[in-house]
């Protein structure tokens, strides 16, 4: 699968841009804050519904506008897909695919299959739970449409819960109804953290390797899931959902005092271990973004697993800051993979990549300058 052309209107800084890519790689140069990186967020947007930097939809309009457009096509062996996103402040975007609207945003997902590493992907060792968890439900969604569907599900009737919650200490015999609640929390709970558990061992399974070559095999990276149900990693269905249901049982008094559900997939983790030490406390910061990059690239192996084609990949100026050993390593790992890469400078980036196949756009205010082939 390959990004075939781009059409902006009124989309962040740019007004109106039309660029066609190349199939392989694609480099976009020029200074900060001058559009590349919005670039790479509407091929983003175009395939998860939202911004990798998750901003409002409101503020992907250009503040001159009261609307925006993204149009993306893209190819797939024999297949072609248009997508085309229309933004409208302080309304609900309008998505439709090959000409048809979409019912719900939700069904975007997985049409195409995207993955990003930018700065901000660094948040994978040392972000928030809450940042992981964004994470790992913004991959999984892209690969497994049930997952997404589970997850909305599930989020609704956490909000249902929690309100029973807040209303069984106004009126006691509203308690009678929280078993059914409970039940339901359970089965999409466990069903959550069944895909995240599949999920974290295949991208063990690829990171640990690259992570290896990357590193010179001088360091060992481990991720392990950390559920507040306690050690469930290796449990089945059943046993994980006796244990849910016993620890909403047992904590009842305490999720009152706090007028919320205290446990369940919605509040658990992601730590990743270097050498076996927390990476988040006990790494430099090139380990955790070697971390990083490590995690990143074996969510391309597992797209080409699962899907049997490649996503594709974005790198959001950050060769700028890997050494040379691991730029090399990144360039021989993108041979088969169209690529999207920002820079800043052109210089060491165009003698690396001298003998690829690529194109080249030099942005400036919203605007390209120039292209070179």
């Amino acid at each position: 699968m390959y990004v075939k052309k781009i059409n902006l209107n009124h989309y962040r800084n740019f007004e109106n841009i039309q660029v066609e890519l190349n199939q392989k790689l694609n480099i976009f140069i020029g200074n900060n804050a001058q559009g590349k990186t919005n670039l790479l967020e509407s091929i983003f947007v175009s395939a998860v519904g939202k911004s990798f930097r998750f901003s409002k939809d409101d503020n992907l309009i250009n503040w001159k506008s009261d609307t925006a457009r993204i149009k993306i096509y893209y190819q797939r062996k024999d297949d072609q897909k248009e997508i085309d996103i229309n933004f409208v402040k302080c309304n609900k975007k309008n998505i439709k695919v090959n000409g048809l609207s979409l019912e719900k945003n939700s069904e975007l997902v997985g049409i195409t299959n995207v993955v990003v590493f930018s700065p901000d992907s660094i948040n994978i060792i040392k972000g928030t739970p809450s940042e992981k968890r964004r994470y790992l439900n913004v991959e999984l969604s892209q690969l497994k449409p049930n997952y997404k569907y589970l997850l909305t599900k599930y989020n609704k009737i956490l909000m249902q819960r929690n309100n029973l919650l807040k209303k069984i200490i106004e009126k006691r015999e509203d308690k009678k109804v929280l078993p059914v609640w409970n039940e339901h929390l359970i089965n999409y709970g466990t069903e959550i953290i069944g895909y995240r558990l599949d999920y974290l061992k295949k991208i063990m399974f690829f990171s640990e390797k690259i992570h290896d070559r990357i590193s010179g095999g001088t360091e060992k990276l481990d991720l392990i899931y950390r559920s507040n149900l306690g050690k469930i990693n290796d449990l089945e269905k059943k046993e994980i959902k006796n244990i849910f249901r016993d620890k909403l049982i047992s904590n009842f008094e305490r999720e009152l005092i706090r007028k919320s559900t205290l446990f369940g997939p919605h509040l658990d983790d992601i730590e990743i271990l270097i050498n076996h030490m927390d990476s988040k406390y006990y790494s430099s910061q090139g380990q955790k973004r070697t971390a990083a990059l490590s995690i990143v690239l074996s969510e391309v192996n597992i797209v080409h697993e699962e899907k049997d084609e490649y996503p594709i990949l974005l790198l959001d100026d950050v060769l700028s800051e890997l050494d040379n050993n691991r730029k090399k390593y990144l360039i021989n790992f993108i041979e088969k993979i169209q690529t999207i890469i920002t820079s800043t400078d052109d210089t060491d980036l165009i003698d690396l990549l001298k003998d690829k196949e690529k194109k080249i756009f030099y942005i400036k205010n919203g605007k390209i300058e120039g292209i070179l082939e």
